[in-house]
C-alpha cells in the first residue's frame, strides 16, 4: 500500500487530535490551506486512503458522520467505507448520528 504524502499524513494527524465538534467542511477547508491544488474531492480519497491502511478511525469515522448528516446520504466512493464504519458504531453512536431513524 502506498504511503501517503507528508501533508496528507499531517493534516490525518491533527483531525485525528482534535477533541472540538469540527465537520467535513472543517477538514476539506483546512485540507486547502494546506495544499491549495487540492479540493473536496480530494480529501475523499484521503479518507478512503485512511481508513484502508486502518488509522485515523476517529478522523474517518467523523469526515463520514458529519457529511452524511448534511446530504443524507455519501457519494459513492464512500459506500464501502461508510458501511464498513456504520458496522463498527456502536448503538448509541447511530442513536446519536440519527442513522436508525433514516433507515441507514
Amino acid at each position: 500500500m502506498p504511503n501517503l504524502a507528508l501533508y496528507k499524513v499531517k493534516l490525518l494527524d491533527e483531525f485525528e487530535a482534535r477533541t472540538d465538534e469540527w465537520t467535513f467542511g472543517d477538514f476539506e477547508r483546512r485540507l486547502t490551506e494546506v495544499n491549495r491544488q487540492t479540493n473536496y474531492q480530494d480529501a475523499k480519497g484521503i479518507i478512503n486512503a485512511a481508513h484502508r491502511q486502518g488509522r485515523w478511525p476517529t478522523t474517518v469515522k467523523r469526515y463520514l458522520l458529519t457529511n452524511f448528516s448534511v446530504f443524507g446520504n455519501v457519494s459513492g466512493e464512500f459506500n464501502q467505507t461508510f458501511d464498513e464504519v456504520k458496522a463498527s458504531l456502536t448503538p448509541q453512536e447511530k442513536e446519536q448520528w440519527k442513522l436508525n431513524q433514516q433507515g441507514v
